[in-house]
C-alpha cells in the first residue's frame, strides 16, 4: 500500500515537472510568465558576485596576515644575526698564539661564519635582502645615527654602516643605521 502511494506521488511529480518543462519550451524564455523570476535571478547573480568578491578579499587578507607574521618573526631573528656579525668583528687576533690554539680559534671562527651564512641564506629564501649602503643617504632606506666630515666624499655620502638594514620582498622592514658625510659649507671667519 505504502509503495503504491509513493509510486503515485513520484509519478505525479514527474508529470508536473514534465508539464513545467513543456511550458518553458513553449514560452518566450525560462522566466516568462513568472512575475518574480527575473528579480530572483538577478538577486542570485548579485549574491554569486558578492561571494566571489568575498573570497578574493579573504584571500588577500590571508596573504596580508601571513606576510605580517613573517615580517614580525624575521624582525625578531635579525638581532641574533647582528650578534653573529658583532662576534665576527671581534674575533681574536691570532698572531703570537701557539699554532694549535690558532687552529682551534680559526676553526671556531669558520664555524660561526658558516652558521651566519646559513641564517642569511634561510632569510633570503623568505625574500629578505640587505639594504644597499654603498651610495648616498636615502631616508626611506637609511637611519642617520651620526655624521662626520670628510672632504674627499660628497655631501650625504654614507661613510660607515653601523647596523645592516633589511628589505623583505622590496619593502624596507628595518632601515640601515649609517653615519653620513656632512660637509660644513659655512667658511665664515
Amino acid at each position: 500500500m505504502q509503495e503504491e502511494q509513493n509510486q503515485s506521488e513520484v509519478g505525479g511529480q514527474a508529470e508536473e515537472v514534465g508539464g513545467l518543462t513543456e511550458s518553458i519550451r513553449q514560452s518566450d524564455g525560462p522566466t516568462s510568465g513568472c512575475r518574480h523570476c527575473d528579480e530572483y535571478l538577478n538577486g542570485w547573480k548579485r549574491a554569486q558576485a558578492d561571494y566571489a568578491n568575498l573570497k578574493k578579499d579573504m584571500d588577500r587578507l590571508r596573504l596580508d596576515v601571513v606576510a605580517s607574521a613573517n615580517e614580525r618573526a624575521i624582525l625578531g631573528i635579525l638581532p641574533a644575526l647582528d650578534q653573529f656579525e658583532t662576534a665576527l668583528d671581534h674575533a681574536p687576533d691570532l698572531n703570537g698564539l701557539p699554532e694549535d690554539a690558532q687552529k682551534r680559534i680559526k676553526s671556531w671562527v669558520d664555524g660561526v661564519k658558516a652558521v651566519k651564512s646559513l641564517w642569511e641564506q634561510s632569510l633570503k629564501d623568505f625574500g629578505l635582502e640587505n639594504v644597499d649602503t654603498s651610495g648616498t643617504f636615502d631616508p626611506t632606506k637609511h637611519d642617520a645615527v651620526g655624521k662626520t666630515e670628510d672632504e674627499s666624499r660628497s655631501q650625504d655620502a654614507i661613510v660607515k654602516t653601523v647596523r645592516r638594514g633589511w628589505m623583505m620582498n622590496g619593502k624596507v622592514i628595518r632601515p640601515a643605521a649609517v653615519i653620513v658625510n656632512s660637509l660644513n659649507n659655512d667658511k665664515s671667519e
